[in-house]
């Protein structure tokens, strides 16, 4: 639990090292046929996670995670194609930010943006304490705009937190079977009774 705990004290979203944009793309948002594509870099580049709250689209179909606009379309023409601009999201973070603006310019994967947050050893995602005044109040302000304050954050945390260990398990030279089986269980419960359910399109 000490790696998981250190994990998400690094990066509230779980980031194990924070996602690195590819350059020189190409392909334009603006042209539907060529989304799918831009889609499978951000996929790649993001580490198949939402750029706001970590959750991992290879459980959930990656077909129905959104090409998001960090600074939103509206008002932002020129930034409409720019790859710089575009993140991955799961369509929970998406459509509660809807066509909203950020709360400030902070790059959602620069260093002072993931200090604003917190997550605590229950999952939520909360504003960092140890930051002043002004600080604390932006943090909320962005968790009232992207959501992040909902509890499905909450098993978000504890099904990702199972993964890890099952997969740290499963490469120890000392594998504890009874673990990993008791591990498996609890995630297959999660799928089959608490899948995130979404009828959203990109």
């Amino acid at each position: 639990m000490n790696y998981i705990r250190k994990l998400y004290k690094k990066d509230y979203r779980g980031y194990e090292s924070l996602p690195f944009r590819r350059e020189n793309v190409t392909e334009k948002y603006s042209v539907k046929s060529q989304r799918p594509l831009i889609k499978r870099y951000l996929v790649e580049d993001f580490s198949a996670m939402c750029i706001y709250c970590g959750w991992n689209c290879k459980r959930y179909d990656a077909a129905n995670f959104h090409i998001e606009h960090i600074k939103s379309q509206i008002g932002n023409n020129a930034l409409i194609d720019d790859y710089s601009n575009l993140a991955l999201s799961c369509p929970i973070c998406n459509t509660t930010k809807n066509d909203r603006d950020l709360p400030s310019d902070l790059d959602p994967l620069g260093e002072e943006y993931k200090k604003l947050f917190y997550r605590t050893n229950r999952g939520a995602i909360v504003p960092n304490n140890d930051l002043p005044e002004e600080q604390r109040s932006l943090a909320e302000e962005y968790i009232k705009t992207i959501g992040l304050s909902k509890e499905l954050y909450k098993l978000d945390y504890v099904y990702s937190s199972l993964n890890i260990i099952k997969r740290k398990s499963n490469k120890s030279k000392q594998k504890n079977v009874s673990l990993i089986c008791s591990i498996i269980e609890i995630l297959d419960f999660i799928d089959d009774n608490y899948f995130r359910n979404s009828q959203l399109k990109l």
